[in-house]
């Protein structure tokens, strides 16, 4: 449980007061995860911060788990860690080590690239470059979210509470997703091998996306489309993106396809349970698995 107390004596961890963000409020539900029970007390300065070398201080007072200083530690692609960066680099293997996790070290690096490092970008500066005429909503906007408006008389603390208490889900879902994908690769290295004709088929449908654009940067013969049975019924035929960077695919279905009639569709390639190509060209879907196997490779060689 996460408790804020005003008695900075009685804390065993301290943060800074005021309006809150990403960084030490998933800082904070890390530690509740770590250490147990979190009593925090948050302040607006610390300037003495060596006379509680007993408690955990983050994300205020110049230590090992801020940020603000002028040597504040960065990672190897440039990026500076912000509080909770820090936090997870100490404890995040240990912890997921603790929770006899499958290969935690794989969970602990995609949990560091799915969940935190957005983080810790966004806390010190780097903001994600998004040409478009709307706005793009982050994680870290949303948490912002839960500060009190300008209009508003109401306690920080209180909202912190609330945020962590609500931020903590989100973070269980994230873990939980990463720990999945981490198993499903097990699955993905068998059915990889077993691949032909630039086509991996899987008998269930399980988190491929970002192993298969890894194991394309790596191998000559790459995977461009990808059949699994679909939730809606039938088997579904997706493309792969190029690489993680851009949302343009290896392969595009031929235009003609693009949201047409099941009819039109089996006028067109005269497969008969071919029933839907979405009409941005990146997925399609059949009723049998014959069928499906034959739009992916009606698809292939008319890219070829």
């Amino acid at each position: 449980m996460i408790k804020i107390t005003k008695n900075i004596d009685e804390a065993n961890f301290i943060t800074h007061g005021g309006t809150f963000h990403a960084d030490d409020v998933f800082a904070t539900i890390f530690l509740e995860k770590v250490f147990g029970d979190v009593l925090l007390c948050r302040v607006n300065e610390l300037t003495n911060a060596k006379e509680y070398s007993n408690k955990i201080i983050y994300d205020i007072g110049n230590g090992v788990f801020d940020h603000h200083q002028l040597n504040a530690e960065i990672r190897p692609n440039g990026i500076k860690y912000s509080s909770v960066g820090l936090l997870f680099k100490k404890y995040g293997l240990d912890y997921l080590k603790n929770k006899n996790i499958f290969n935690y070290q794989k969970v602990y690096e995609m949990l560091d690239k799915d969940l935190i490092m957005q983080i810790d970008a966004i806390d010190n500066g780097i903001f994600p470059d998004f040409s478009n005429n709307y706005k793009i909503t982050t994680l870290s906007d949303l948490v912002s979210y839960f500060n009190k408006n300008w209009n508003e008389e109401k306690d920080l603390d209180d909202l912190f509470l609330k945020a962590t208490k609500y931020f903590t889900t989100v973070w269980d879902v994230i873990e939980k997703k990463v720990i999945s994908k981490v198993e499903a690769e097990e699955i993905l290295k068998k059915a990889l091998k077993n691949s032909k004709d630039n086509i991996l088929v899987l008998d269930k449908y399980i988190p491929y996306k970002d192993y298969v654009i890894e194991y394309n940067e790596l191998h000559k013969e790459k995977i461009i489309l990808v059949i699994f049975p679909s939730n809606r019924g039938g088997y579904a035929i997706n493309t792969i993106k190029k690489n993680f960077k851009t949302n343009e695919n290896i392969l595009d279905f031929p235009k003609k396809w693009g949201g047409k009639s099941p009819e039109e569709l089996e006028k067109l390639t005269g497969i008969k349970t071919f029933r839907f190509c979405h009409k941005d060209l990146f997925c399609a879907a059949a009723d049998t698995l014959i069928d499906a196997l034959q739009i992916a490779k009606e698809a292939l060689k008319k890219k070829n």
